[in-house]
């Protein structure tokens, strides 16, 4: 954070980082082995001071066993360890899973292994087109499987990514003035019919709200949905249809998306 635009670092900042770093602060500890590693921050390129701040902040909080890893595949102040650098980056956790899938991947500090690369990616996902997602991705389009767990995990985290994109789609304006005007909530049931080689669905509405306003309108945001490059998993059809119910309640007018109380958000 502080190292990006100023060289040398402010003496205030170092005093600061240093002073939190005495105090036993993980982050600050982290922060300041990275000054040391790169040098010419207010501090002199020091391998061996970064090592011992990263050792003692990975004590703190064990993701910063990534600042380890990376010395040991680089070989800084040491030599050249893959097998040590592959340790470090699984004992940090997620925050590390590129670079370990990607030693996987390369056969370094081990055999070669692309389903444990493929399944360390995965794992570490978090939203669908993440960059463990998109890791992931790249090897399944190189012939990698998922085996049924991973199927199972691959598809809740897509269709969860589906429903936050819809709901975002759906939280305009237009659409809650639509369902405000007709004084009641209101329930719809969307059809989403996916291709197994696209992430553009065929939109239909199964059950209307009753009201041809309302239906109109959330049928043009819904229109917009897609999940990009991401198709879902299908059977042997081909095809995935996923069927959404929508409920629309009423919303006083201070609360309409693009509305800051009684006045336009800038």
């Amino acid at each position: 954070m502080v190292i990006t635009d100023e060289k040398p670092l402010h003496r205030d900042k170092l005093r600061y980082i240093e002073r939190y770093a005495n105090d036993g602060n993980a982050k600050c500890k982290a922060i300041l082995g990275k000054l040391y590693q790169i040098g010419g921050y207010g501090v002199d390129q020091d391998f061996r001071k970064a090592r011992a701040l990263f050792a003692e902040s990975a004590k703190l909080d064990p993701a910063n066993n990534i600042q380890l890893g990376q010395m040991a595949e680089l070989g800084e102040g040491e030599p050249v360890d893959y097998t040590k650098a592959r340790k470090l980056y699984r004992l940090a956790g997620n925050t590390a899973a590129l670079s370990l899938g990607r030693l996987m991947e390369e056969g370094k500090g081990g055999p070669q292994d692309l389903p444990g690369a493929l399944s360390v990616y995965l794992e570490s996902t978090e939203f669908c087109g993440d960059d463990t997602w998109r890791a992931m991705s790249r090897l399944r389009k190189q012939g990698q499987p998922l085996n049924e767990l991973q199927a199972k995990r691959f598809q809740l985290i897509w269709l969860e990514s589906l429903v936050n994109r819809q709901k975002r789609l759906l939280a305009v304006r237009e659409v809650f003035e639509a369902v405000n005007a007709t004084g009641e909530a209101k329930k719809v049931t969307l059809s989403y019919l996916f291709k197994s080689d696209s992430g553009k669905p065929q939109v239909t509405m199964i059950q209307g709200s009753g009201d041809a306003n309302v239906d109109s309108w959330i049928m043009k945001a819904a229109s917009r949905l897609t999940m990009g490059e991401w198709a879902p998993l299908t059977d042997s059809s081909g095809e995935l249809e996923i069927r959404a119910p929508i409920e629309l309640p009423l919303l006083a007018a201070q609360n309409l998306p693009g509305m800051c109380v009684s006045r336009p958000c800038n």
